[in-house]
C-alpha cells in the first residue's frame, strides 16, 4: 500500500500498485460503501490477469485506507480529480480505466474531465441518471448532520457482517453522505449523456441478475457485455465471468 497527497492542504490516497511498469496499465475505482483494494484485490490476482500488465488500485478520499477530510466536498468530479491527481503523479497515460457503481461514475467524469489520460474505459453498472441508486438513496434520504450524528450508524446495524459491510465502516460519515448526494444529482449532462459523449473505446458491463434495459447503451455506442450468473456485485457474484470479459470482450458474453 503507497500514499500520494492529493489536495493543497495534503490529503493523502492510498492505492495499490502490482504488476511491471510499461505495457498495458489499468486503474481500478470502487463503489459507495467499498474500498477500491478489497473489491478488485480477487480480480487482479485471478490467473487470467495475474502477472499480467501493471495494476493500480486507488481507494477514494474519505474511504477504504485513503485520509477522511472533512474539508474535501466529495463531489464525483472532486473524486475524479483526486483519481487523476494520483495517475499523473504517477505519470501514466492511456489506461484502461476500470470503474465498478460509484467508481464507474467517477471514471466517466474522469474519463469527460481529462480524456487525455484514458485509453479505454470499462464501467460496471455506474449510476448513468440523476436519482437514481438505491444505497446512495438510502443515504442521502438523511440531513447530513443527522447521517453523521446516527444514519450512519442505523445503516451499519441493518447491514450484515460480510466484507463490504466492514468497507463501509471504513467510509467517513460526512464524505459517504457528500458523494451520494452528488452521485444522485442533477448535472449539465448526466452521467449518460458524458458516456455517449466520451471518444475513447467504452466497455459497459452488466450483471445478468441486475436486468437492465441495455438496448439505449448499445444503440449509444457502447460495446455492452453481459455478466452471467451475477447481479450488481459482479465480481463477487462471478469472478471468472467478470474477469473474461475484463480480458478478452469477445468471449464468455451472455445477453
Amino acid at each position: 500500500m503507497k500514499l500520494l497527497p492529493v489536495t493543497a492542504s495534503g490529503t493523502q490516497v492510498a492505492y495499490l500498485d502490482v504488476g511491471a511498469v510499461g505495457g498495458r496499465t489499468s486503474v481500478y475505482l470502487g463503489g459507495l460503501g467499498l474500498a477500491s483494494t478489497v473489491t478488485f484485490a480477487p480480480v487482479i490476482g485471478h490467473p487470467a490477469l495475474a502477472g499480467r500488465g501493471r495494476h493500480v488500485l486507488i481507494d477514494l478520499v474519505g474511504s477504504g485506507w485513503s485520509d477522511h477530510d472533512d474539508a474535501f466536498s466529495y463531489t464525483i468530479e472532486e473524486h475524479a480529480a483526486a483519481v487523476a491527481a494520483v495517475i499523473d503523479a504517477l505519470e501514466l497515460r492511456a489506461i484502461t480505466l476500470v470503474g465498478h457503481s460509484l467508481g464507474g461514475s467517477i471514471a466517466i467524469s474522469l474519463a469527460t474531465q481529462r480524456p487525455d489520460l484514458v485509453g479505454e474505459l470499462i464501467v460496471a453498472e455506474p449510476n448513468l441518471d440523476p436519482g437514481v441508486g438505491t444505497m446512495s438513496a438510502r443515504i442521502a434520504s438523511f440531513d447530513e448532520d443527522a447521517f453523521v450524528a446516527g444514519g450512519m450508524r442505523d445503516i451499519l446495524d441493518a447491514e450484515d457482517t460480510t466484507v463490504g459491510a466492514r468497507t463501509l465502516r471504513r467510509w467517513s460519515p460526512r464524505g459517504l453522505h457528500r458523494t451520494a448526494v452528488s452521485l444522485l444529482a442533477e448535472r449539465p449532462a448526466s452521467f449518460r449523456a458524458q458516456l455517449t459523449a466520451l471518444p475513447m473505446p467504452k466497455r459497459y458491463l452488466s450483471g445478468e441478475l441486475t436486468g437492465e434495459d441495455l438496448d439505449a447503451l448499445r444503440a449509444a455506442g457502447c460495446d455492452v457485455r453481459v455478466v452471467p450468473r451475477a447481479g450488481h456485485l459482479m465480481m463477487d457474484d462471478n469472478l471468472d465471468g467478470f474477469v473474461g470479459l475484463l480480458t478478452d470482450p469477445g468471449e464468455g458474453a451472455s445477453d
